[in-house]
């Protein structure tokens, strides 16, 4: 019976039609070269996500350019004057140029988020981490929709 089971699920799971939404068959560009401003794990996301995106068999070359940057304001602060609210913002300036070094487009893409300040300060920069993993995955998803309409 467990058999059975098994490999009902395996053929329902074959025949379901599943495409990846971000597929590098689907892309019209193959990146020569990818520069960033510094190198951290923030930008190396960033940097890997193209990068698989790219279709080597694409006649059309890129050169991508970017630079990150990291911002954490204090928005609101207590009766004291300690900070009890944060906002964290990122922005990536993405430029494509073609292969003369010409400027194809740029965009800029931004992100950010506002949370409370917790006295623990262990929880609060992994709560920070968190937050900015999550707006890092957001800003790569725009920037992999950015050039996926790419002419």
């Amino acid at each position: 019976m467990r058999i059975l089971l098994f490999i009902g699920i395996i053929v329902l799971l074959n025949s379901c039609g599943y495409t990846p939404i971000y597929s590098s068959k689907d892309s019209n560009f193959k990146v020569i070269s990818l520069k960033k401003n510094i190198n951290n794990s923030s930008t190396n996301y960033i940097q890997n996500s193209i990068r698989v995106f790219s279709n080597e068999d694409s006649d059309k070359n890129l050169n991508i350019s970017f630079s990150f940057k990291e911002d954490i304001t204090v928005i609101l602060k207590d009766s004291k004057g300690n900070p009890s609210r944060n906002r964290l913002t990122i922005k990536v300036d993405l430029s494509l140029l073609d292969e003369n070094q010409n400027l194809i487009t740029s965009k800029i893409f931004s992100e950010n988020f506002e949370y409370n300040i917790d006295d623990n300060k262990l929880n609060l920069r992994q709560y920070e981490k968190n937050i900015k993993l999550n707006l890092v995955e957001q800003i790569t998803e725009q920037i992999l929709a950015f050039l996926a309409n790419v002419k």
